[in-house]
């Protein structure tokens, strides 16, 4: 397929992202949702026990590709590399589980001002779905299973050289570079991009 401009892609339903060239396993201390702490935030949110498994099986696949720590129900930190929000499968966000109740969404940097200096990833079109923050510059974010259809926000600091990011296919070509920040594409395909690096 085709690059057109203002068009990127990203790879199926589960997809999942890992930093760098190595892949750390997932924690040990990466909690599911048997643990009290996160069994307390399922609960607050009145999740049934298949929204629970759904949820905490999506969290695992992303752990077991990209190490991390699952520091809420849906929400992995990779450790100063940007963090991932899972969104509970059938919902159009992830929600708040770390600060709040469960019941509502989590706030967007890339959506709100002022500028957040991230570049945010979307399994979805419209900017929904799992969402994954990028942070550091000259990193491979590696992208395998999203699938046809996301979406993606250039959030980076403005007039500042190298805020381009650029997506790759799997032999290491570069199949798209975006506009420097801020820009947007609410209508991206995943499908042809392997990695992305958010800014050099």
């Amino acid at each position: 397929m085709a690059v057109t401009k203002g068009r990127f892609a990203v790879a199926a339903a589960g997809a999942l992202l890992m930093l760098g060239t190595g892949v750390a396993s997932a924690q040990a201390g990466s909690a599911a949702p048997s643990t009290p702490r996160f069994a307390s935030q399922a609960e607050s949110a009145r999740l049934t026990s298949a929204q629970t498994t759904a949820l905490q099986a999506d969290v695992d696949r992303y752990l077991k590709k990209m190490g991390g720590t699952q520091v809420a129900l849906n929400k992995i930190d990779l450790k100063g590399k940007g963090q991932i929000l899972v969104a509970l499968p059938g919902e159009d966000r992830p929600r708040d589980f770390a600060s709040g109740n469960g019941t509502r969404m989590a706030a967007d940097p890339c959506r709100t001002g002022p500028v957040s200096g991230i570049f945010c990833a979307y399994q979805r079109d419209n900017y929904q779905g799992t969402r994954i923050d990028m942070v550091v510059c000259n990193r491979r974010y590696y992208v395998s299973t999203w699938g046809a259809g996301g979406s993606w926000i250039n959030d980076q600091t403005r007039n500042t050289a190298g805020r381009e990011a650029k997506m790759y296919n799997p032999s290491g070509r570069l199949v798209y570079t975006t506009p420097p920040p801020y820009s947007s594409d609410p209508h991206g395909d995943w499908n042809p991009v392997r990695f992305v690096i958010p800014c050099r």
